[in-house]
């Protein structure tokens, strides 16, 4: 059935929601997706903070052009407006004065910064969403808008910084959830069960969607922040939520049948089935009714680099008739404890080899980059790189150009955020019953064998222990490579990081077994297992 022929089509369901077609299977579309949160374009803060022009954002949107990116995705600011609103203020707005940071002027002049680029790029005739997705459409991209359905990081009134809040919110705190327990800010975020809060983010959307004809399609970003009802709600409230997408999706297709083009409408989910379910996301729902035209996975912020990309695929079954893509989050293990670009490709292989139609950066900034590009940027052992580059959007989105590439591939270390644990078994007991872990391989090493492979184990405290993989015990590996690989990064009280060479021959793709083995002293608590391939040396192989 033809995009057009969706508008005929009307009715009611038990729950009130309009009829839709049934989705067709949609082409498997590749994509990799650019997201963008805006701030940091708003706030220049790939220049150094300096007044904003139209060229430095076009700058920006070059870096990721002529890459493998092929859809780019501003956030609009959620209700803290990065563009101009009928329903709030620009971020940074001192409503003449009458909002600031009390003694902290500092803060005050950083926010008012991004008020001040804003009347820059009006000055030039345009604003943020406008001036770089044209950039992006121009330079061949796909070009989305992406809202952040309930934004945490302004809602914290201890702050004492009036100019942080949005007039909505602070003026109706009988809306806000008041449920504290689900993680940072939680308190304050806006309660879905409440049909004002739903209406108001319905009008916000279609204000965009209706201004901004440039757009491709909009994205709705719930990972940011998963909270929408009281724990424990969530599955009774889900009916909710989908009434609110079907009305983005008849919008959607209204403007599209308007202007003679098909917008597209996708969603950021939490990881599982179960796991949106619980937050009121009732996604196999949403892909019956076909309100999506595609969806991707991910997590809060601190990342997860082992995402259950196969898991959802087989629990959705022949329901994900859409393109499905994996997030690739920014967090890292701890808060600015960034990825390196051996995790990068390590997480990009994972994704793809899973499964997934393509990935979903967030967040991926360029910020280190832009300041200081003599600088190699290298970490003290001189083989591990953190610094974000435009060289990685190169080869991340293709198995083809991942092979025979440097990579760590690891597990999430089972921080949980949000109510959403990471699906992993760390941190792991190794005087547990089951006294092993998996590690998934996406690279073909039968084809592409590596000259070398380590695994690194962080423990709590030094510990005696033997690991078997896949069946054959290791050896020990040189005692400097924990820190010449950049493992031993934010170690804390008495844990450590041991080494162990992998006879190459072991490696296989999909799975790898490691079996923990109690020795004298009493079992450590496994904190992270970690496995790197070189296939070459790093500067012409990548660095990890």
């Amino acid at each position: 059935m033809s995009w057009t022929k969706l508008f005929a089509i009307t009715g009611c369901l038990f729950w009130g929601l309009p009829v839709f077609a049934q989705p067709e299977i949609t082409e498997r579309k590749q994509r990799i997706i650019h997201n963008n949160d805006g701030s940091d374009l708003l706030g220049n803060i790939w220049f150094n903070r300096r007044p904003l022009t139209v060229a430095d954002l076009d700058s920006c949107v070059d870096m990721i052009s002529n890459s493998q990116v092929t859809t780019y995705m501003i956030c609009s600011g959620s209700d803290f407006f990065y563009v101009p609103s009928a329903y709030g203020h620009i971020m940074g707005d001192d409503n003449n004065g009458t909002l600031d940071c009390g003694c902290d002027t500092l803060h005050y002049q950083t926010f008012r910064k991004f008020h001040q680029n804003h009347l820059n790029l009006e000055k030039e005739g345009t604003d943020l969403i406008k001036a770089t997705l044209t950039r992006a459409r121009k330079n061949g991209m796909e070009t989305f808008i992406t809202y952040r359905m309930n934004d945490l990081h302004f809602n914290d009134t201890t702050t004492g910084c009036p100019i942080e809040y949005t007039d909505f919110w602070i003026n109706h705190p009988e809306y806000w959830l008041n449920d504290t327990t689900q993680g940072y800010n939680s308190g304050g975020a806006f309660d879905y069960s409440i049909r004002e809060v739903r209406d108001r983010k319905l009008a916000i959307i279609t204000e965009q969607l209706e201004r901004y004809e440039m757009i491709d399609g909009y994205d709705l970003d719930f990972m940011r922040f998963i909270v929408y009802f009281k724990t424990g709600t969530g599955e009774a409230n889900a009916p909710l939520m989908t009434d609110l997408v079907s009305q983005i999706r008849a919008k959607v297709d209204e403007l599209s049948a308007q202007r003679g083009k098909k917008i597209l409408l996708s969603a950021r989910v939490a990881p599982t089935v179960e796991q949106n379910l619980m937050k009121g996301l009732d996604i196999r729902e949403w892909l019956r009714l076909g309100l999506l035209d595609f969806i991707s996975i991910g997590v809060h912020w601190r990342g997860d680099p082992a995402m259950p990309v196969a898991k959802f695929r087989e629990d959705l079954g022949d329901d994900l008739k859409i393109p499905f893509y994996c997030s690739i989050d920014d967090g890292g293990y701890k808060p600015r404890e960034f990825w390196s670009h051996g995790m990068y490709r390590g997480m990009s292989s994972h994704i793809l080899s899973q499964g997934a139609d393509g990935l979903y950066l967030f967040n991926y900034y360029l910020t280190e980059y832009n300041q200081d590009k003599t600088n190699p940027q290298l970490e003290a052992g001189g083989l591990v790189c953190r610094t974000r580059k435009p060289e990685l959007l190169q080869e991340l989105g293709s198995l083809q150009t991942l092979r025979k590439r440097n990579k760590i591939y690891a597990l999430s270390d089972g921080v949980i955020q949000y109510h959403i644990k990471p699906d992993s078994p760390l941190p792991f007991q190794v005087s547990s019953p089951e006294n092993e872990i998996h590690v998934y391989i996406g690279d073909d090493v039968e084809t592409d064998q590596p000259e070398e492979a380590l695994l690194f184990i962080r423990t709590n405290r030094p510990a005696q222990y033997e690991l078997i993989y896949n069946g054959t015990k290791l050896e020990a590996a040189d005692s400097e490579y924990p820190a010449l690989y950049d493992r031993e990064r934010g170690l804390e009280n008495e844990q450590t990081v041991d080494a162990f060479s992998i006879p190459v021959q072991l490696v296989k793709q999909g799975n790898n077994r490691i079996e923990f083995v109690p020795g004298p002293t009493d079992p450590p608590l496994i904190l992270r297992a970690e496995i790197a391939l070189k296939y070459g040396p790093p500067e012409t192989h990548g660095y990890f």
